[in-house]
């Protein structure tokens, strides 16, 4: 992702894309998608969230910030320069199923912090799933269930003094399963 001098802290992302048998996926893409520091998603308003009741106004932001196609390389590898997502909000006064949902199991109407994937390969099933952050207390507690613990990574910090600013690294490899055979997967 294009970072330019966006609010948040920094973070490299990277790994490599395999199959369950361990089979490095060159060429494989990664759709990558993510909330801002200020905790808005680009090209979108409160209204593209009904009946949700997620604030959102990206008024101002780049249709396309903090989204990217990214290609792995020969040896199956990625790597991402982005900034650490803010926190997604439910609005707690909806009056819909969710509303009513998020105060009756008393939640904060907040889910983890984030990075949205769909990861997919020739040959593979497709894979959707988030990045989410160690040390994040909404891990614990968020709405849609318990978060799996091998989607839970630790960040690094850096201090590079070419840079202006610290920064932080995570690996993150994404495991495809390879289609069934006869099965047809869509193309990337």
């Amino acid at each position: 992702m294009g970072v330019r001098r966006l609010p948040g802290r920094r973070v490299i992302v990277s790994g490599t894309v395999r199959t369950t048998t361990g089979v490095p996926q060159p060429g494989a893409t990664l759709e990558i998608w993510q909330i801002d520091a200020d905790n808005v998603y680009s090209g979108m308003d409160s209204r593209d969230f009904e009946p949700l009741d997620i604030p959102n106004d990206s008024t101002g932001i780049p249709a396309n910030n903090l989204r990217a196609r990214v290609v792995a390389d020969p040896d199956g590898r990625y790597e991402f320069r982005t900034v650490m997502p803010g926190t997604e909000t439910f609005g707690l006064t909806a009056d819909g199923p969710l509303g009513t949902l998020i105060r009756a199991l008393q939640l904060e109407g907040a889910r983890p912090l984030h990075i949205h994937a769909i990861v997919s390969a020739d040959g593979c099933l497709p894979l959707t799933t988030q990045i989410y952050f160690d040390g994040d207390p909404l891990v614990e507690s968020t709405i849609e269930g318990a978060v799996p613990a091998e989607a839970v990574r630790t960040t690094t910090l850096h201090h590079d003094q070419s840079l202006d600013r610290p920064y932080r690294t995570l690996t993150y490899d994404f495991v495809l399963r390879p289609a069934p055979e006869g099965d047809t997967v869509p193309p990337r």
